[in-house]
């Protein structure tokens, strides 16, 4: 070891030498071209990784896991499939009203033999029917809709055909006409994930009728009870399945009775058979799902008898 007095000469030669200004020139050139270099490479794996998001958006394969990791959901491209976290992320959908919201009734005015009361009356009863059908989760798990039909007339020859129907469903006589169902062995509607959009209308037929015509639209958001993909860790996938919908409905003897059921299924599984139930699409499955007319399910509605009633293609969903 260097004495003191050794030490405090050596930095007094240190200080005095000629070259010493340019060594720490030198030095200070060394670390700012090492920060540069360093920073270069790191701009380098961000814009790779930047090319590499860009070149997955919608060109991966079904089963790909993504790199969930590498960014928040509410940023993942439209194109991904949705999880039971953000179920309507990049729906059209997300927008619409929550379920019961979306359903208003016009307001009530006498018309033909029928007073603001009876208007009225019909106009409530036939929006608590779609709900009962549509939206209540009762009906939605796969249980039979009491209470839809409840507010049916019994004595009406449509009452008892959907009775039938619900019992002993076959192509020709589906309770999907009427009511949107899930199996309970196989799915789940994600909690409060109902979204629709629709009109309703009356007016008195040539016979004296009054004639309410609900026209809406369903959205879903249902996820496998078992063995679904799991996009996240903890975050399966959810499927979204669009239902348009058109009834008429009178009233009769209190209740409401039947006069018309028209639907349109998209993102289900076209080939299922006919069991009462709606059977989702999900991501992979929709990729190898035989393709049909193009629908984009969020456009303008159009006449309903317009829309394919066989396999179709959803643009989006």
């Amino acid at each position: 070891m260097s004495e003191p007095a050794d030490f405090v000469t050596r930095l007094r030669a240190e200080r005095q030498d000629p070259g010493r200004e340019e060594a720490l020139r030198l030095d200070k050139a060394r670390r700012r071209r090492k920060a540069v270099l360093a920073g270069c490479a790191g701009a380098l794996v961000l814009t790779g990784f930047g090319v590499w998001l860009t070149s997955v958006t919608g060109h991966r394969p079904a089963n790909e896991p993504y790199a969930p990791q590498t960014l928040q959901e509410d940023l993942w491209p439209d194109e991904w499939p949705a999880t039971v976290r953000l179920p309507f992320r990049g729906s059209p959908a997300a927008a619409w009203q929550d379920g019961a919201s979306g359903i208003v009734t016009p307001r009530a005015e006498a018309t033909g033999d029928h007073t603001v009361t009876e208007v009225a009356a019909a106009l409530r009863h036939s929006r608590e029917f779609l709900l009962e059908s549509n939206v209540t989760p009762e009906q939605l798990g796969g249980d039979r809709p009491s209470a839809a039909m409840d507010l049916l007339d019994p004595r009406d020859p449509g009452t008892a055909a959907l009775e039938d129907a619900l019992r002993h469903p076959d192509e020709e006589h589906s309770p999907l006409d009427v009511f949107t169902r899930f199996d309970p062995d196989e799915e789940s509607v994600v909690t409060d994930a109902v979204k629709s959009r629709g009109t309703m209308t009356y007016e008195v037929a040539p016979s004296g009728e009054l004639l309410v015509h609900a026209d809406y639209t369903f959205v879903y958001a249902v996820a496998k009870n078992h063995g679904g993909w799991e996009i996240v860790p903890g975050a399966p996938e959810a499927a979204r399945v669009i239902v348009r919908r058109q009834v008429t409905l009178t009233p009769s003897h209190g209740r409401l009775a039947l006069r018309g059921s028209e639907r349109r299924v998209v993102n289900a599984d076209c080939r299922a058979p006919e069991d009462g139930y709606v059977h989702p699409l999900y991501h992979a499955a929709a990729a190898k799902a035989p393709k049909g007319a193009s629908l984009d399910p969020f456009t303008k509605p159009k006449p309903i008898e317009d829309i394919p009633a066989g396999c179709v293609t959803a643009t989006r969903t």
